[in-house]
């Protein structure tokens, strides 16, 4: 999937609170890999909470398959036609990552085919709902209708499921 196909639908940016939530769990000495670039700002966000995030304005597959990294880490689009192909590759990479996601994914048929009964699977669940970026709006806010959630593969973090 070309990441220049993108819908205006599919574009919402990271605000740097969502990365700060989860900062205990995330490993300073690793290289982690937002394969979303966007307008680059979570990069920007997360090495100035001090973690080493690399990206490129590039493909998101070829991203992933050509940077060198630890860990992804990111916001990815929630258009099932890209975040079915996403998850897929995730799954095959076998690679840990963090991921946010509208909760009612992992219930979809396309989440159980990737990640087969949600083995090596951990949730985060927010103290509150995500408000995302939206470089459409006069206000740049977008509070979705839909609540999102961390999704954790291979983190090893210190519970199953952890309320912020």
């Amino acid at each position: 999937m070309n990441l220049n196909t993108l819908g205006e639908n599919d574009i919402y940016y990271t605000p740097k609170y969502i990365w700060e939530d989860i900062l205990i769990y995330l490993d300073p000495t690793k290289v982690y890999l937002d394969p979303f670039f966007g307008n680059g700002s979570s990069i920007n966000n997360l090495n100035e909470l001090g973690l080493n995030c690399i990206g490129a304005n590039i493909d998101y597959f070829d991203a992933l398959d050509n940077l060198n990294y630890d860990i992804i880490l990111t916001n990815p689009a929630f258009s099932r036609h890209i975040l079915t192909e996403f998850l897929y590759n995730l799954s095959a990479l076998e690679k840990p990552f963090v991921i946010v996601l509208p909760i009612t994914k992992i219930f979809s048929k396309y989440f159980k085919s990737a990640f087969r009964q949600y083995k090596d699977i951990q949730i985060i669940i927010p103290k509150s709902r995500m408000s995302f970026i939206d470089p459409t709006s006069s206000n740049n806010k977008s509070n979705p209708s839909f609540v999102c959630c961390y999704i954790a593969y291979r983190m090893n973090l210190p519970q199953d499921i952890i309320f912020l």
